[in-house]
């Protein structure tokens, strides 16, 4: 750890110049050296996982070193052209061979005695390799980008060489169950590290093909294009589309195949492993195959379908001619492979529907393929989607045994495909058989005049959870272009899902996701709502809101159990309100006016109800069930001070009108959050206090609680920062707050920096304070709440130097008091209070 600690922060901190005024070969040797370094951890980190060390030593210095890597070649034009091809081939092929089994490979060898195959045992609660891996695998795609040449080949010719054993071996098993009588006589040890190879050779693919880009326009990563580009001259177009398009036959038994773009052949490999997964299902040896190996695919072709599939050219500078060819728009490649990826979604949902894993990574995939309005014209062109449709919207087998989250994801893929480009006859009838099965249902359920009696009965409960899920789906589905017709669909259904909180109040489960289809319709439609639509919303969930309080005015936490129930509700109707409150400063109505025909003529109720209505409200109900055993759940305690910290910058005027008992509750929950949390809570309870300390100052009222709270804050705040070790990513929050806090409480702030120097025994210590203390605040008049003041560093004493701050900072070394941080960032006057 030593050794990669040294190094990662001598390439991550250090200037690029530090390394490129190195001589020649000085630079070269260093280079090596972190190659060699490289693959030993690399491998030693594989000894580690075998052996189930707890103490993973080299696994830690291993992705050290990777990580360096990945900052060494993001930097690229630093250095001199081509010199990391060489390190990157040696580190990429270190780890291949790490990951597969042998002869290839060093995978599962016996190790002093230990097979690791042997001894070997599944935890199903592990996270899977491509999440617990992602760093690493990050930076192998990287370096394998680097030396396109070589890896991207390597990729195809092993995966396509393991797929050509794996067919076999299936057939040959086939025939050894067909001659016994003893399934279980039959060694699965050579299937087992077939998949194994797969598995890593897929992830590695992905990763080196495309990027993950949450909230960014996938595009192809340079280096593939380039590569792709550099040798389209050596490709022949026909052949290469032959290959992609004949999955069942090996791409070495087609003429021709040397003259393919290696892009698209490793796809095609991939595409392979597809079609021998399929074909296995078919001969009936589902039992044979590898969920996980199919969790990969689905993967793969997830990721490789959102940066390569219909790809815009316009995005690229320069473009491949076999991938525009294949992939672009208008082309019959592009066509072929979203019927292909359809018919694979549809035989998975039927064969898989047991693995909740494979199943939500398949319908993630359809998801990829409608939610980009030029894929999805192609999607709603076939039969197999259409016949999808149908079958979910019936429930019928085996999709109805789906999980629930799955379901969800499914209603939200059939949604977003519904807005399509189709003519008006079509369309109608895609919603016709889509939503109004599910509207149907619905209704005719919960109108029976005995519901009531009925509502417990399994069968009863599984419709129920079912129709919520899909209405979660259906809110998610939610974008700019069909909110309209979407948030009129679901306000339908809002008012009936309040009548069921009553019925199944109960039902913690049930009444978790009635909240939740709530807190979906919030989190992805009302930034989309005008005044008149958001006024139903608040209103709905005023109503919910009320039921719930309702139902838990006499609700008793008696034990742990119902300690953890109550979480859930808590958690989610905390959700709830931060997204309501969300509308504040996340608001597209004023310029897309999605509502104006709809909202015109619309009146305006008399008293409408507004979000700070339905979140202080919800705030009387929160305040009183916490305790600090619920703020022991991280994800509770998060949510929880994130909302009171909104309320308190959004709405500030409201905190003094809370009632007593509810002000004491949220201001003893800021001091326990500043104190005894995490520093992330401890930094949003920091952030809480400036706004509050400004409408103190606003109401220029000396006697009221909440001035008299912010002095007692006053003292936390300067002690935390003076006297208190603490995390210096909380300093500039801290900063602000207290600023905020000296302005209110002046003559307090004096008393506690004169009690700190009186306590000072040391005159030396003593006096060098109190002069940073005099630079720190000397100015002609005393601080204040003016932005104009604040707003930068004034021509003539007004307020407090920036280079005043800097100068207290270096004249402190006080030893044990950590007043640097303080007085650096009373600095924060140039920056502007008010949010």
């Amino acid at each position: 750890m030593g050794i990669s600690n040294i190094i990662s922060n001598l390439i991550t901190m250090f200037p690029r110049t530090c390394l490129t005024a190195l001589p020649s070969d000085l630079f070269t040797s260093f280079i090596n050296c972190l190659t060699l370094l490289t693959c030993s951890f690399g491998r030693s980190a594989a000894l580690e996982e075998v052996l189930d060390k707890d103490d993973m030593v080299y696994m830690e210095a291993y992705d050290k070193l990777l990580e360096s890597w990945l900052t060494l070649v993001q930097d690229e034009e630093h250095f001199p052209r081509g010199c990391f091809v060489q390190p990157a081939i040696q580190v990429f092929n270190s780890y291949i061979q790490c990951h597969l089994a042998a002869p290839d490979g060093t995978r599962n060898l016996s190790v002093n005695g230990i097979s690791s195959h042997e001894e070997e045992e599944i935890n199903e609660l592990q996270e899977d390799d491509r999440e617990l891996f992602c760093d690493q695998l990050s930076s192998i795609g990287m370096l394998g980008r680097v030396a396109a040449d070589h890896c991207i080949p390597l990729l195809t010719n092993l995966l396509e060489d393991r797929v050509t054993r794996l067919h076999g071996q299936l057939q040959r098993t086939q025939q050894h169950l067909m001659a016994t009588s003893d399934p279980e006589s039959m060694d699965r040890k050579v299937l087992d590290d077939l998949y194994e190879d797969i598995h890593w050779l897929i992830l590695v693919s992905g990763y080196v093909l495309a990027d993950d880009c949450q909230g960014e326009t996938p595009l192809i990563p340079s280096e593939v294009m380039e590569f792709s580009i550099k040798h389209s001259t050596e490709v022949d177009i026909n052949t290469t589309l032959q290959i992609l398009g004949s999955p069942g036959e090996k791409a070495s038994s087609i003429p021709g195949c040397n003259r393919t773009d290696s892009v698209i052949r490793l796809l095609s490999a991939v595409l392979r492993t597809s079609e021998v997964e399929s074909r296995a299902t078919r001969a009936s040896l589902t039992g044979l195959l590898s969920p996980q190996m199919g969790k990969d695919i689905m993967w793969f072709l997830r990721r490789w379908a959102k940066t390569y599939l219909l790809v815009d050219e316009k995005l690229y500078e320069q473009i491949s001619i076999p991938l525009i060819t294949a992939f672009g728009a208008d082309t019959e490649g592009a066509q072929w492979i979203v019927g292909y990826l359809l018919e694979k979604v549809i035989n998975n949902l039927s064969v898989w529907s047991s693995e909740p894993g494979l199943a939500n990574d398949t319908v993630e995939l359809l998801v990829t393929l409608v939610e980009k309005r030029e894929r999805a014209n192609i999607v709603v062109q076939c039969e197999g989607w259409w016949s999808l449709a149908k079958q979910f919207a019936s429930r019928s087998p085996p999709l109805h045994l789906l999980s629930s989250p799955v379901q969800r994801t499914l209603m939200k893929a059939l949604v977003l495909g519904g807005f399509a480009h189709m003519d008006s006859d079509a369309k109608q009838q895609y919603w016709a058989e889509v939503l109004h099965p599910l509207q149907q249902r619905f209704l005719n359920l919960i109108n029976q005049e005995n519901f009531a009696q009925i509502s417990q009965q399994e069968a009863v409960k599984q419709e129920i959870i079912a129709t919520l899920e899909a209405l979660c789906g259906i809110a998610e589905a939610t974008q700019i272009d069909n909110v309209v017709q979407l948030f009129s669909f679901l306000m339908d259904f809002l008012s009936s899902c309040i009548g069921l909180m009553e019925v199944y109040s109960n039902t913690p489960e049930t009444i978790n996701l009635i909240i939740e289809v709530f807190v979906e319709v919030a989190h992805k439609q009302i930034c989309y709502l005008g005044e008149a639509k958001c006024m139903k919303l608040y209103e709905a969930c005023l109503t919910l809101l009320q039921v719930y309080a309702k139902n838990n005015q006499n609700r008793k936490r008696c034990d742990a159990g119902a300690e953890e129930e109550q979480y859930q509700d808590l958690l989610l109707i905390m959700e709830l309100l931060t997204n309501l409150l969300s509308k504040e400063f996340i608001d597209f109505s004023d310029t897309d006016e999605v509502f104006r025909n709809q909202d015109q003529g619309t009146p305006a109720s008399s008293r409408p109800v507004s979000a700070a209505d339905v979140v202080l409200y919800g705030v009387n109900i929160v305040l009183p069930l916490m305790s600090q055993d619920l703020l022991k759940f991280p994800s509770l305690c998060n949510q929880y001070y994130k909302l009171i910290t909104f309320i308190c910058e959004i709405f500030p005027e409201k905190i003094p009108q809370l009632p007593e008992e509810l002000f004491k509750s949220l201001m003893f929950s800021l001091e326990l959050g500043m104190t005894s949390m995490s520093s992330e809570v401890s930094q949003l309870c920091l952030e809480a206090l400036s706004p509050l300390a400004e409408q103190c100052a606003k109401n220029q009222e000396k006697d009221t609680p909440l001035f008299i709270a912010t002095r007692h804050f006053l003292k936390l705040v300067f002690d935390m920062l003076v006297l208190q070790k603490h995390n210096t990513e909380m300093t500039v929050a801290a900063g602000e707050a207290l600023y905020a806090l000296v302005c209110l409480h002046q003559a307090e702030y004096s008393e506690l920096v004169e009690a700190l120097l009186s306590s000072q025994r040391d005159a030396v210590i003593y006096q060098r304070l109190a002069d940073a203390f005099n630079k720190l605040t000397a100015s002609s008049s005393p601080p204040t709440m003016d932005r104009k003041q604040k707003g930068g560093v004034p021509e003539e004493p007004g307020g407090v130097r920036v280079q005043r701050g800097g100068a207290a900072l270096r004249q402190i070394t006080t030893g044990n008091l950590r007043l640097g941080p303080c007085l650096l960032f009373f600095c924060i006057l140039k920056k502007p209070i008010n949010r």
